[in-house]
C-alpha cells in the first residue's frame, strides 16, 4: 500500500478505498471535484496499483494503513469508504476499536465468510482478461467501455497492465473471505450499503445482510453492475455520500 494524503489534517478525515483496477490516486482524481465540503481525504493506492508494491493480503494492506492512522494520530474518521476490493480494508478499519468511524459506505461487497466457487472463478476468468489484454497495450476493452463509461474504463486498463497473476489471485481472496459478526445497533446506523441490482456480490450479501446487519442503510441501484452506478453518476454518487454524512449537500 502506497499511502496518498489530500487537504488539511485539521478537517474531517474520509478514507477512500478504490476497487480492484483502481488506484486511490485515480479514485480521488474522480470523485474529490464534487464534495462540496472541506476534508482531509487519504486515497491509498493498494497493492498492484499505483506506486504500492504486490497485493499480498487484506491483512497486510489493513496493518499499513492502520499504522500510518495512529502514527499521524488520524483516529477520528468521519467516512471509511470501500468499493468491491477496497471494501476489505475498509470493512476492518470499520470495525477496529482503535479508531472512531463515524460513517461507513461500503459498495459491491461480497458479504460471506468463504466463497470459494467465486474466488476460483473470478480469479479463473481475471487471469484470462490479463492474458488478452496485453494485446490491447493499456487501450481499455470495448467490455470495460459497456460497463464503466470511457474515463473509467481507460484508468482500468492502465491499473490492469501492472497487476500480475499473483496479485489477481490475492486480490480475489480478499473479495471473498470477511470475518462477520452481528454488528451492534449502533454500528448498523453509521453503515450504508451499495449495490448494483446486477451485481454478482448481491447474491451472497442477500443472505448475510439479514443476519448480521439487517439495520443498514441499504441502497441497490436498478439495473446497474458490479460498482456500475459510482463510474456512471460519480456527481450524484458523492452528493448522496455527503447526505448520508450530514454534509453540506
Amino acid at each position: 500500500m502506497f499511502i496518498n494524503e489530500y487537504g488539511n489534517r485539521n478537517d474531517p478525515t474520509i478514507i477512500l478505498l478504490s476497487p480492484m483496477m483502481i488506484s486511490g490516486s485515480d479514485l480521488y482524481g474522480q470523485m474529490s471535484p464534487f464534495f462540496q465540503g472541506s476534508y482531509h481525504i487519504i486515497s491509498p493506492d493498494q497493492g498492484g496499483h499505483g506506486k504500492a508494491g504486490a497485493y499480498i493480503s487484506a491483512d497486510e494492506e489493513y496493518q499499513t494503513l492502520k499504522d500510518f492512522l495512529l502514527e499521524t494520530g488520524c483516529t477520528d474518521i468521519e467516512l471509511v469508504y470501500g468499493a468491491s476490493l477496497g471494501a476489505a480494508v475498509a470493512y476492518r478499519l470499520f470495525l477496529d476499536s482503535a479508531f472512531s468511524v463515524r460513517h461507513a459506505w461500503l459498495d459491491g461487497v461480497a458479504l460471506t465468510e468463504s466463497a470459494g466457487f467465486a474466488e476460483w472463478f473470478v480469479s479463473k476468468m481475471y487471469r484470462s482478461r490479463k492474458k488478452k489484454s496485453a494485446k490491447l497495450k493499456g487501450r481499455p476493452s470495448s467490455m470495460l467501455i459497456d460497463m464503466y463509461g470511457i474515463d473509467y474504463a481507460t484508468l482500468m486498463a492502465k491499473n490492469f497492465e501492472r497487476i500480475t497473476p499473483e496479485d489477481i489471485d490475492a486480490i480475489c481472496h480478499a473479495c471473498c473471505h470477511y470475518d462477520l459478526r452481528k454488528l451492534t445497533e449502533e454500528e448498523q446506523r453509521k453503515l450504508h450499503l451499495d449495490f448494483g441490482e446486477k451485481d454478482f456480490d448481491l447474491r451472497y450479501s442477500r443472505k448475510t445482510i439479514p443476519v448480521y446487519m439487517p439495520g443498514a442503510e441499504l441502497v441497490i441501484r436498478s439495473g446497474y453492475k458490479h460498482c456500475g452506478y459510482m463510474a456512471a453518476h460519480t456527481k450524484e454518487y458523492v452528493e448522496a455520500i455527503e447526505r448520508f454524512i450530514g454534509g453540506t449537500v
